[in-house]
């Protein structure tokens, strides 16, 4: 008899893009953020791109996950700091990308 000790670990981020990006949209935020050297999107923008959906739920997560074989919207949110996070959304038809802040909520 086997079992999972913890089910809901989810298996390693693929090392190559599991989808397109399409155009990619950095919003004004984060365009000034990249210009300054805070933060670098790209980072967050690979990560995406191999599965890594960075800090949501369990069903945020399979929502992705189903999403990836569906052609659905893609979703992560990564922590940058404590005060600081990022939300890259890939729309269905995996045509573009926007790099926003959560707060920014600019629609696809």
């Amino acid at each position: 008899m086997s079992f999972k000790l913890f089910p809901c670990q989810r298996t390693a981020p693929a090392s190559i893009p599991l989808f397109s990006s399409g155009a990619l949209t950095l919003s004004a935020r984060v365009q000034w953020l990249d210009s300054t050297g805070l933060v670098d999107p790209h980072r967050f923008l690979h990560r995406h791109l191999r599965g890594d959906w960075g800090d949501v739920d369990d069903t945020e997560r399979r929502a992705n996950d189903a999403a990836l074989r569906s052609k659905g919207v893609l979703t992560s949110r990564y922590l940058v700091t404590p005060r600081l996070s990022l939300l890259v959304t890939t729309n269905a038809e995996h045509s573009q990308t926007v790099i926003q802040l959560p707060e920014e909520n600019r629609p696809l």
